[in-house]
C-alpha cells in the first residue's frame, strides 16, 4: 500500500508536466516558433496533429500493456517521452524536428492517463481513492496554469521555456521512480476480453459523433487562440501574457462535472457546456477587445474540463458492463477530432484568417448540440473515479 498524499504528491506534477507541459503548451508558444522557425499556420496545425497523434497511439499501447508489466513501468515511460520530447523542441531549427519533437511529448500524456487510475486502485485503500483521483488529475489545469507563468516570466524565449520544462520533469520522473512501489508480480492472465454489444454501438453513435466534433473545435482553440490572441492590436498586453493561466485557473471549475450532471441531470449538463465552449470559440472570432477576450478564456478553461467528464459519463451510461469502454472511446474520439481539428483549422486560418477559422469552429461545436444523451431512468452514480481531463 501507498500513502495517498505521496501518491498525490508525485502524480499531480506528472499529469501536469505531460499534458500542462508538454502537450498544450505548444499553443502557448506557438507565435514565438512561428516567427523564430518561419512555421506557416497550415504547417503549425499539422505540426499540432502530430501530438494528438501520438496520443492515440500511447493511450492504446498503455490499455494493452497496462496488465503485462504494471502501471509503474507506463508511468516511467510517460515521464521519460515527456523529457525526451520536450528537450528535442528545445533544440528545434525546423518544422520537421519540432513535429518530431512534439509527437514525442504527446505520447507523453497518453501513457499518463490509464496507469495512475489503475495504480490508485491497487495501492491506495478505497475510501481514500477517490479524492486522490481527483487531486491527481487536476494536474491538467495546474500545468496549464504553470506554462503561462513560465512565458510571462520569460517572454518570447521559447527555447529557455523548454528547457526549463524539461528540467521540471526530469526532475517530477525522477521522484515517482524513487516512490512508486516496484511490482514483482503483474497481472498477466487476469486480462479481460473486451466485449461490446451491438446495441450499445448503435446507442454509442451520438457520443461517438459528438465527441469527434466538439475534438475539432478543441484542438483549433488550444492550438491557435494565443496566436490570434498575441496578434490583437487593441488587446492589453497583460491579457495578452496572462491568458494562458486564465485558462488554467478557469480548468479547476470544470472539475464539478459529476456532480453538476447528477443535478441538473446529463442532458442539460451537456448543453451548457457545449453552448460556453462554442460561445468561447465565438469571442474569439468575433471580438478583438480585453473583455470578450477574457470571458473566452474563462469560457474554454472551465467548459474544456467541464464537457471532456460529461463526454465520460455519457459513455459509462451506455456501456454499463464495461464502464472503461465507454471512457476510452470518450477518450480516442475526442482526441480524433482534435487531431483533425488542429490540421483543419490551420489551413482555414491560411486561407481565410483565425478570426474566421474560430467562427466556424464555434458554429460546429454548437452543431453538437443535435447529439445528446438519452434520458436516464435513473441518475448516474458518479464517482470521483473518471478521468477529468482529457
Amino acid at each position: 500500500m501507498m500513502k495517498s498524499n505521496t501518491l498525490i504528491f508525485i502524480g499531480l506534477p506528472m499529469i501536469a508536466v505531460t499534458y500542462g507541459l508538454a502537450r498544450f503548451s505548444y499553443g502557448l508558444v506557438l507565435p514565438y516558433l512561428r516567427e523564430s522557425l518561419d512555421i506557416s499556420q497550415a504547417m503549425a496545425g499539422l505540426i499540432a496533429s502530430s501530438a494528438y497523434l501520438s496520443y492515440i497511439f500511447a493511450i492504446i499501447l498503455a490499455m494493452i500493456y497496462m496488465q503485462k508489466v504494471g502501471p509503474r513501468m507506463i508511468i516511467l515511460i510517460a515521464g521519460g517521452t515527456a523529457v525526451v520530447g520536450m528537450a528535442i523542441i528545445s533544440m528545434a531549427n525546423s518544422g520537421i524536428t519540432l513535429a518530431i519533437g512534439l509527437f514525442i511529448a504527446g505520447l507523453s500524456s497518453g501513457f499518463a492517463s490509464p496507469p495512475y487510475a489503475d495504480g490508485v486502485k491497487k495501492w491506495i485503500e478505497e475510501n481514500k481513492q477517490s479524492q486522490t483521483n481527483t487531486w491527481v488529475n487536476s494536474g491538467t489545469s495546474l500545468g496549464t496554469a504553470i506554462t503561462g507563468i513560465v512565458v510571462i516570466f520569460l517572454v518570447s524565449d521559447w527555447r529557455m521555456t523548454y528547457i526549463l520544462f524539461t528540467v521540471l520533469a526530469a526532475i517530477v520522473l525522477m521522484l515517482n521512480y524513487k516512490y512508486i512501489p516496484k511490482e514483482k508480480n503483474t497481472n498477466v492472465n487476469k486480462a479481460q476480453k473486451i466485449r461490446v454489444k451491438k446495441s450499445e454501438l448503435l446507442e454509442a453513435t451520438p457520443l461517438i459523433l459528438a465527441s469527434t466534433l466538439l475534438g475539432v473545435a478543441m484542438a483549433g482553440y488550444w492550438t491557435f487562440s494565443r496566436d490570434l490572441v498575441s496578434g490583437m492590436a487593441g488587446v492589453p498586453e497583460v491579457i495578452v501574457q496572462g491568458f494562458w493561466v486564465i485558462i488554467g485557473l478557469a480548468g479547476i471549475f470544470g472539475g464539478f462535472a459529476g456532480r453538476i450532471s447528477t443535478k441538473i441531470g446529463l442532458t442539460p449538463s451537456y448543453w451548457l457546456g457545449v453552448i460556453v465552449i462554442g460561445a468561447a470559440s465565438l469571442l474569439l472570432g468575433l471580438f478583438s477587445s480585453a473583455i470578450p477576450i477574457v470571458l473566452s478564456a474563462m469560457a474554454f478553461g472551465s467548459s474544456y474540463i467541464f464537457v471532456c467528464g460529461i463526454l465520460i459519463l455519457w459513455g459509462i451510461h451506455i456501456f454499463k458492463e464495461d464502464p472503461s469502454i465507454g471512457v476510452g472511446i470518450s477518450y480516442l474520439l475526442l482526441t480524433v477530432g482534435q487531431l483533425i481539428g488542429a490540421a483543419l483549422g490551420g489551413m482555414i486560418a491560411e486561407a481565410q484568417s483565425y478570426e474566421t477559422m474560430f467562427v466556424i469552429f464555434g458554429l460546429l461545436t454548437l452543431a453538437s448540440l443535435i447529439f445528446k444523451p438519452k434520458k436516464l431512468v435513473k441518475p448516474i452514480e458518479v464517482t470521483e473515479d473518471q478521468p477529468e481531463a482529457l
